[in-house]
Parts: structure tokens; sequence; C-alpha cells
């Protein structure tokens, strides 16, 4: 009678080790499932803001090409920056105003910044379009 109660208790207790162990073994699968899942999503993740970047950066070449063309059409003297300006006349100069003189033209230097800060315009454009698409394609999502 001893032996089989004996046995009976080895047995409950190799079966209550058992479904321990099973159960820490589907707490260890169900974690590396999660993680699966989470690591397909930075993955996923990864490919939008690749894709997102090389769209960015490809518009952003392209505008400081045609402004470096532009740039350089305007050094050729074949285009010219055009200012839309008006300058009021003082009454000491009204009456000697001169309806023959040469065009207003900006000095080497100013057209130099004039290029430089439409590359920097451009070049910020570009970036918060990136980051406003970041935003709806990534974080947006995320959150949907």
């Amino acid at each position: 009678m001893s032996l089989i109660l004996l046995m009976s208790l080895a047995a409950g207790y190799y079966h209550f080790e058992l479904a321990k162990k099973e159960n820490i073994i589907k707490r260890i699968t169900d974690e590396r499932n999660n993680a699966l899942l989470i690591m397909e999503g930075i993955k996923k993740q990864h490919q939008q803001l690749t894709a997102l970047d090389n769209q960015h950066t490809q518009e952003l070449t392209h505008a400081k090409t045609q402004l470096a063309a532009l740039e350089r059409d305007v050094n050729d003297k074949q285009r010219r920056v055009q200012l839309n300006a008006t300058c009021p006349l003082s009454p000491a100069t009204a009456s000697t105003g001169l309806d023959d003189g040469t065009r207003a033209r900006l000095n080497d230097t100013a057209i130099k910044h004039y290029f430089h800060l439409r590359e920097r315009i451009d070049t910020a454009t570009q970036q918060i379009a990136g980051l406003q698409d970041y935003i709806r394609q990534v974080c947006l999502q995320a959150e949907g």
C-alpha cells in the first residue's frame, strides 16, 4: 500500500513539474512570436522610411540640379534674374528722373546670395515634406 502511495506521490510530482515546464515553454513561445511580429513591423517601417528617403532625396537632387542650371545660365548671361521692385522717388530727384536710364540690376554678390537662399529654401522644403510624409505614413499608421 505504501508503495502505491509513494508511486502516486511521485507521479503527481512529475505531472506537476511537467505542467509547469509546459507553461514556461508556452510563455516563451508566445514571447518569441510577439518578438517576431514586432520585428516584422519594424522591417516594414524601415522599408517605408527608405522609400520616403529615396523619394525626397531624388526630389531634392532634382531641385538642386535645376537651380544649378539656372545659376549657370545667369552667369553665362543666357538668362537674367528679374526682380519686381518699385523704388519711391524722393522730391529732390523727382524732377531729374531719367527716362532712358539703364535697367536696375543686382550686383554679382546679391545674385550669388539669391541662389544660395533658393537652395536653402529647396532643401528646407524637401526636409519638411519628408517629415510630413513620415508622420502621415509611419507615425499615424502605427497608431491606427
